[in-house]
């Protein structure tokens, strides 16, 4: 379940961009994932509105209501998503191959499997494996309308303030009168939709191999501009004062930050001697 719960927080995560940051509701939720929400709710600090954009809120709240009717932001969006993790779901039910790289420890791209020796490995591997990814796919949907009517009022909130700010009154009058016409409120109602059409999605597709090939590009220009920089501490490197300090924040034992530090070393050299 962890790579739905990935695909979950890396879709809300893609759509909350849109939504004012909003405090955690619940204390108790603490730890790791705790710190981490709050430090990506503090990477998009936001000055208050000036008198004069507060002026232009009720009408931006009223392009608002036209663009997505209050209770309705969980249905659209979740046939949005099921549109465009419907094939990703439906590929995962027929072709194994990542859930076998996953169990493996390995990524899908280190292997080389046909889709009979996938399907082979994810029945010894697990061999409900079809059944868990239906499962997934079915419940995807519901999760994903779930997800987004609790963004909904955040979502709300942000994007009536951000038209409140990038638009002038007359504008906002000019958005407002082509939305309260029959062609404007089609156009607002299906302009979030028009995201997961297939075409569009599909020209996404064509344009990922050029992507993937231009990574290698991007990777050498990255090494060359950080070359002049000393190569990071190794734990042989760093002084008994340093390993105490790690240590002394951390909370682990020196023995496991070396065991730590030496495997992150081996991962690392196995990954540049493999490229």
């Amino acid at each position: 379940m962890k790579s739905l719960k990935n695909t979950l927080l890396v879709a809300g995560a893609s759509l909350s961009l849109f939504a004012a940051p909003v405090h955690a509701q619940d204390d108790a939720a603490a730890g790791p994932d705790a710190e981490m929400m709050e430090a990506m709710r503090t990477m998009f600090p936001v000055e208050p509105l000036t008198a004069e954009e507060q002026s232009r809120l009720p009408m931006a709240r009223s392009i608002i209501d036209k663009m997505i009717p209050p209770g309705t932001l969980g249905e659209m969006m979740g046939g949005m998503f099921d549109s465009m993790f419907g094939p990703l779901m439906q590929m995962a039910t027929s072709n194994p191959t990542g859930d076998v790289a996953r169990q493996l420890g390995m990524e899908a791209s280190e292997l080389d499997l046909g889709e009979e020796q996938a399907v082979e490995l994810a029945n010894i591997l697990d061999p409900a494996w079809r059944e868990r990814n239906e499962a997934m796919a079915t419940v995807m949907p519901e999760l994903m309308k779930g997800m987004m009517a609790t963004m909904e009022p955040p979502m709300r909130k942000a994007m009536s303030e951000a038209y409140a700010i990038y638009f002038t009154d007359q504008e906002l009058a000019d958005i407002d009168a082509f939305f309260s016409t029959p062609s404007g409120l089609s156009y607002a109602r299906k302009s979030f939709a028009m995201g997961s059409d297939p075409r569009i999605l599909g020209a996404s597709m064509e344009a990922l191999p050029a992507m993937m090939e231009s990574m290698a590009d991007i990777e050498a220009q990255m090494e060359a501009a950080t070359a002049a920089l000393p190569a990071a501490k190794s734990w042989d490197e760093l002084s008994a004062a340093e390993r105490a300090r790690i240590s002394e924040l951390t909370g682990l034992e020196q023995g496991e930050i070396e065991e730590n530090m030496t495997f992150a070393a081996e991962l690392e050299a196995m990954k540049e001697a493999s490229e």
